[in-house]
Parts: C-alpha cells; structure tokens; sequence
C-alpha cells in the first residue's frame, strides 16, 4: 500500500503496560500520544522516515480496511517526533 498526499502508513507499536503505583481502569485511560514505525511515506512528504520509529497525535490516525487487510495511516503534520537514532 502507497500512502498519498504527505501521509505515512504506520505500524502502531503496542507498550506493554507497566507495573505502576496506581490503578487506572482501561476505559479511561486516554491515549494522546503513540509510538509508530514507518512503514512507507508519500513521495510528497518532507523526509523519508521509512523504517523509523515516530510518535503521533492518537486522534491524527486513519484506519483502513481493505480485502481484510488493516492499513493505518497518519497525516506527516500529526507527527510529534522522530526517534533520530533509528536504522
């Protein structure tokens, strides 16, 4: 799948969750920000940050299904930081 229109396709990377002092109930916990790895950028995006690891606006987040298949996408301007360390 090719992004379009300066948007990346993403691979939302799932934290487990940490062992903390506080109980929060699933339902209400509010994920604002995401970690994500690049799969493949728009050839109108800025950088090519295929293959690094980001973190996005939760809110910003474009799912798609085709054929089955799950494709999540995100607009280059939800991007809040690249891991420059990555690859």
């Amino acid at each position: 799948m090719k992004p379009l229109n300066r948007r990346l396709l993403i691979e939302v990377i799932e934290e487990e969750p940490q062992q903390g002092a506080f109980f929060v109930p699933v339902e209400e916990k509010a994920e604002e920000f995401l970690p994500a790895k690049v799969i493949a950028c728009a050839e109108d995006c800025t950088r090519d940050l295929s293959g690094k690891t980001v973190i996005i606006h939760a809110f910003g987040r474009e799912e798609v299904t085709i054929r089955g298949e799950k494709y999540t996408f995100v607009g280059e301007n939800h991007l809040i930081c690249v891991n420059i360390n990555d690859g």
